[in-house]
């Protein structure tokens, strides 16, 4: 689910804020654990509480600014670490006495406006889609990977009718050139026979890039590994 947006874009809003701190009751005390830091919405909530402690992993550099303040200001209480969910078992968290795990799945505005990470089709070029750690590129994937393993990306992670059609599209135009991100825009928009008015011709093609690229789904299927996560609660936002 992504954040609220209100008129200041460089903020990110948490959703259902009060409803996850009514349900696991920080003001109990306790140390909880943020998996999507970001802009620390979530985390200043948490540690508002004076007996509670904050674990914050995120695997986007850019929030290492943001977690330098809360360095700062909380101290003792505030645990920052360039992660992935998958990397989570490095932190040795077994005698932690971990209350809750929350996540705010999904990019923030600041995130996908961001030209450099290349999540938006609104912007021209390359294609990039890199949140951090990650091996390759969405500009990899598409003027490099095999015809039918694209497809599969875009059918599976995308559930895109006209993969087919794009995967062909694609293959011939990088036999002249690189395809940046305006030009595979229009290489979808040309294999649409109809146009969607509500979503735009590129978001599932996109969706897919960016779920693979980050390995989005395997991340969280590794997180839940550790036996002593399976009593754990989780929130997924």
């Amino acid at each position: 689910m992504e954040a609220t947006i209100e008129l200041d874009t460089k903020k990110h809003y948490p959703v259902l804020l009060k409803e996850v701190i009514s349900i696991i009751s920080p003001q109990y005390g306790g140390t909880f654990i943020d998996c999507t830091f970001g802009q620390g919405g979530y985390t200043k909530k948490l540690l508002e509480f004076k007996n509670t402690r904050v674990i914050a992993i995120d695997r986007d550099v850019d929030s290492q600014i943001k977690a330098e303040k809360f360095l700062n200001e909380y101290k003792n209480r505030f645990i920052f670490k360039n992660l992935k969910f998958s990397q989570l078992n490095n932190l040795n968290l077994k005698n932690k006495n971990i209350k809750a795990i929350v996540f705010d799945l999904g990019y923030s505005y600041s995130q996908i406006k961001d030209p450099k990470k290349g999540l938006s089709f609104e912007f021209e070029g390359n294609l990039n889609m890199q949140m951090g750690l990650n091996s390759f590129s969405a500009d990899d994937v598409v003027n490099k990977l095999e015809g039918n393993k694209l497809e599969k990306i875009f059918k599976f992670f995308g559930e895109e009718k006209d993969s087919s059609k794009i995967v062909r599209r694609i293959l011939n135009e990088r036999s002249k050139k690189k395809i940046d991100t305006q030009t595979l825009v229009e290489l979808i928009e040309k294999s649409k026979k109809k146009k969607n008015f509500k979503i735009h011709s590129a978001t599932k093609v996109f969706q897919a890039l960016r779920i693979f690229v980050n390995k989005e789904v395997s991340e969280l299927i590794n997180l839940m590994q550790p036996n002593y996560f399976k009593k754990m609660v989780f929130f997924w936002l």
